[in-house]
């Protein structure tokens, strides 16, 4: 198999198939697999692209975003962006203030595959500090204000949900939410604190929140399942 990456397509992989009879374009994960003929001329590549640009642009279409030195990822507690440097030979990051600066030194090339994931890496690192620092601090803010009680609250990476909330009242949130708006981040944090008293969504736990939350909680909850965080596009697994 072999690597080939266009700057408009991204990275592609390139298999020859002794049973293949014409090439073949799938789309597995953020990358473009394309099977060839088995003896395949690869000083062919650049053109066969250009003819089927149309149809691999469609393929990658779902393919993972990159950072770029124009990208500012914006979170809760800090904005993330990159930083060309020269007097640096490793990547290297700085947390200050609210600004996380990832450092690439000069010459690495931004489009590189490992060079994206160490970027992204180190960003869901700081993502996840930041978020063992402020949602548990969020959660015994709210269940103090409230008068409700819980166990203990963990920190996870899941990307399937927000938060859960276990029948022994423990809070688990996931590092993401620290991606969404503050008001957003509340509701979770109420949302899972309402699940301490009513384990279900039925009425009453519907009703329960929405005191909490001080407005209809089911509109907040639509909120949240269609906030689109460009931050999160760009960082996730």
């Amino acid at each position: 198999m072999y690597e080939y990456y266009d700057n408009e397509l991204g990275s592609i992989l390139i298999k020859p198939n002794v049973r293949a009879k014409k090439l073949i374009a799938r789309r597995k994960g953020g990358e473009i697999y394309l099977t060839v003929p088995y003896g395949f001329d690869f000083k062919r590549l650049p053109q066969i692209l250009d003819e089927m640009r149309p149809r691999l642009i469609k393929v990658a279409v779902n393919a993972k975003p990159l950072i770029t030195e124009e990208s500012v990822i914006d979170t809760f507690t800090f904005q993330a962006r990159i930083s060309r440097t020269d007097k640096m030979k490793n990547v290297q990051m700085r947390l200050r203030d609210g600004e996380l600066i990832v450092f690439i030194p000069d010459g690495l090339d931004m489009m590189d595959r490992q060079l994206q994931d160490r970027i992204k890496d180190m960003i869901r690192c700081v993502l996840r500090h930041e978020a063992k620092r402020v949602l548990p601090q969020k959660v015994a803010f709210w269940a103090k204000e409230f008068n409700l009680q819980f166990s203990q609250v963990k920190i996870n990476k899941s990307t399937t949900r927000w938060g859960s909330c276990s029948l022994q009242k423990n809070v688990n949130l996931s590092l993401y939410l620290m991606l969404l708006p503050e008001r957003l981040i509340d509701y979770v944090v109420l949302h899972e604190l309402a699940h301490t008293v009513e384990m279900n969504h039925g009425e009453k736990f519907w009703e329960l929140l929405s005191k909490l939350c001080g407005e209809d909680a089911r509109t907040v909850s639509r909120s949240v399942r269609k906030f689109n965080s460009p931050a999160y596009n760009l960082i996730k697994p």
